[in-house]
């Protein structure tokens, strides 16, 4: 998994701040102590906590939701998680079997896998949310976010060498 996961992913799946996760990595490779101490104190304190990314409540396309909903295509990957195999292809093939835009793709999983979620949002613009029902069982329901009115267009780049560029060339 190592390809896969960056330092700060892999500090969100441990649900510690990446100023420890880097502390810790640094020490590791026989950096001195007492100057990376220095540096975290030099770091705001928001820096030193973890930070939950995940919304406290669940998304409205996933509110009220039956797991077992015929829409809900269900994924049990401990199995996988203790034989200690790649869930990709497992992962693959059940989100090819999503049929409509409503489906939805529920995984059961032993942690939070933050580098998928964020490959599934990049890929796919499949959006996520996690919950822990119970201490290393883990639900990821990824699913399509519906747009909604609030949703805002950002006015054009406005960059000055760009725009006298173009104007030379018109």
């Amino acid at each position: 998994m190592g390809g896969r996961v960056t330092v700060e992913q892999a500090a969100k799946v441990a649900r510690v701040p990446l100023s420890e996760m880097l502390y810790v990595l640094n020490l590791a490779l026989g950096e001195d102590e007492e100057t990376l101490s220095k540096e975290l104190s030099a770091l705001d304190l928001n820096d030193l906590n973890f930070h939950e990314t995940n919304p406290p409540v669940k998304p409205k396309e996933i509110a009220n939701l039956d797991d077992l909903a015929s829409r809900v295509n269900f994924l049990d990957l401990m199995p996988v998680h203790f034989a200690k195999r790649d869930p990709m292809r497992t992962i693959l093939r059940g989100w090819k079997n999503l049929n409509t835009e409503k489906d939805i793709l529920l995984i059961k999983h032993a942690f939070d896998p933050v580098p998928l979620r964020e490959m599934f949002l990049r890929r796919y613009k499949m959006a996520s949310w996690a919950e822990e029902r119970k201490p290393g069982e883990w639900y990821i329901y990824f699913y399509r976010p519906i747009a909604t009115a609030k949703a805002a267009a950002h006015p054009p780049v406005r960059n000055s060498v760009f725009l006298k560029h173009f104007a030379a060339a018109g």
